[in-house]
């Protein structure tokens, strides 16, 4: 039995008490009455959803078109194979159109979603350090860093300016996918330079995602300074 589907799942449950500590004393979801029940239930509907696109993206960008067999897809603590960026992006894009259909302050939401992630994303890989008993890929190593950073930088440098809404909300998550996204491709080349493919499916994605993030990011920037100047 494979035992990453109950890393991700005990992940999953730290992820909900730190979305709950920065969700309960949030000015914007307090003021637009969003209680925190409604905020859980999205959070496992994404969990869910995040869940389901993370086993797709692996299919796809592995090619290993077996998991679309239902008895396999969903099998999950025996069939590993999961895709972090399969998972970050049909979360995503789940948030993005539900809390639009259910009248949540979208940007807001998903800064929160993403935040909660942020802060667990080095602990899935510290527990699968332990798991593999230290005996870890160049990738893992590399990407454990990045995560790490990634935590530093935002839990001490941008959610602060986020949670007293000096900048616009959603900005939290389009800086962060594209840091994602350049990064993820970066070691990818980096590691894999000799055969590296652009048209990987998984590469297309990636930089599908980092330069259609980083467009909106300078796009809403831009026009949130000219809107508060006039």
């Amino acid at each position: 039995m494979n035992l990453i589907f109950f890393v991700i799942l005990f992940c999953f449950f730290i992820f909900l008490y730190i979305l709950y500590f920065l969700s309960k004393d949030d000015f914007v979801m307090a003021r637009k009455d969003v209680s925190i029940e409604r905020i859980f239930n999205l959070a496992f509907l994404t969990g869910f959803v995040t869940l389901i696109s993370s086993r797709a993206g692996y299919a796809v960008f592995t090619h290993s078109f077996q998991y679309f067999n239902p008895l396999v897809f969903l099998a999950f603590p025996y069939f590993t194979g999961f895709s972090l960026i399969g998972g970050i992006i049909g979360g995503s894009i789940f948030i993005y159109f539900y809390s639009n259909y259910k009248k949540i302050p979208t940007g807001r939401i998903i800064d929160l979603f993403i935040m909660a992630f942020v802060s667990v994303l080095p602990i899935g890989f510290i527990i699968n350090f332990i798991i593999l008993g230290g005996k870890t890929t160049t990738f893992f190593n590399l990407f454990f860093v990045f995560s790490l950073a990634i935590y530093i930088l935002f839990t001490k440098l941008i959610y602060p300016y986020s949670a007293r809404g000096e900048i616009k909300d959603g900005s939290l998550t389009l800086l962060f996918l594209s840091l994602f996204s350049f990064f993820y491709f970066i070691i990818k080349l980096f590691l894999d330079i000799k055969t590296f493919s652009f048209l990987e499916i998984e590469n297309i994605a990636l930089l599908v995602l980092l330069f259609s993030s980083l467009i909106i990011l300078i796009n809403q920037e831009i026009m949130d300074k000219f809107l508060s100047k006039k």
